[in-house]
């Protein structure tokens, strides 16, 4: 049975940082069409056969002249290519194709946290972050309370975390280790190790409790529901192998002494 955080082992625990919780346009101006000026005045001086056309002969004025047209106003001039820019203006950026984004490379010990744990279309750091912020969670607390990361590993155990230590952060093996021969809180039979089973149970053996606990209590007892003994957490406890279950509470964590 698990119980909540009484006001010292919370402290404990938050001290130690385990209290468990990483993209305007110009118009170009065109002469006004000479038929709508108006026929321009002969000059006092003009003589008449400047003003007055002949009746007799050819014309002496020759053909006209077609206007050329506008580069503005009718495309490109001549020898200049349509893409080149104009005067003054950088020509137009050249379509790229889009890159492939270069694969994520990672050393052995990281290859061998991620094995197994990368979904297809999910980014393998996001998963490597994952573990890289357990080990540094449980890598600050050792500098604090070692005691800590132990009785965290026993009370709260992960895949995750068990694989993260492995590959990740191995300087945390030694608590690992620990833990692993370690129980919580709760009522286990005697026999086998397996403190998380669906029928949890303990192996026969020493045990203290984690230091600094108040209101810790633990009863053991013989196969006849006997009371064998009941202790707190001031002494370790003897699990004999005439027990045959296991009750304790408010102690959070047994480590294997």
């Amino acid at each position: 049975m698990r119980i909540g955080l009484n006001k010292s082992m919370a402290a404990r625990l938050l001290a130690a940082g385990l209290v468990v919780p990483l993209l305007g346009t110009a118009t170009a101006c065109r002469s006004a069409d000479p038929e709508s000026r108006g026929t321009p005045k002969a000059s006092a001086s003009s003589s008449p056969s400047a003003s007055v056309p002949s009746t007799t002969g050819p014309s002496t004025s020759g053909p006209s002249t077609p206007a050329t047209a506008s580069p503005s106003a009718g495309g490109a001039a001549a020898g200049e290519s349509p893409s080149e820019a104009p005067d003054g203006e950088e020509p137009a950026p050249e379509e790229q194709s889009p890159q492939p984004a270069p694969e994520p490379t990672f050393n052995a010990a990281e290859d061998v946290f991620l094995e197994g744990k990368v979904p297809a279309g999910v980014d393998p750091n996001a998963v490597l972050q994952v573990g890289q912020e357990r080990c540094d969670v449980l890598l600050n607390a050792k500098t604090s309370d070692p005691e800590a990361v132990v009785s965290e590993l026993i009370m709260n155990p992960s895949a995750e975390a068990t694989d993260a230590i492995r590959s990740l952060c191995t300087d945390l093996l030694p608590e690992l280790e620990a833990a692993a021969l370690g129980f919580p809180d709760g009522v286990f039979t005697v026999g086998a190790h397996a403190p998380h089973a669906e029928q949890p149970s303990i192996a026969p053996g020493s045990y203290r409790a984690y230091a600094g606990v108040d209101g810790c209590s633990i009863s053991v007892y013989a196969g006849s529901g006997a009371l064998l003994g009941e202790y707190d957490a001031s002494v370790p406890v003897t699990v004999g192998s005439d027990a045959a279950r296991v009750d304790s509470s408010g102690c959070y964590s047994w480590f294997r002494s």
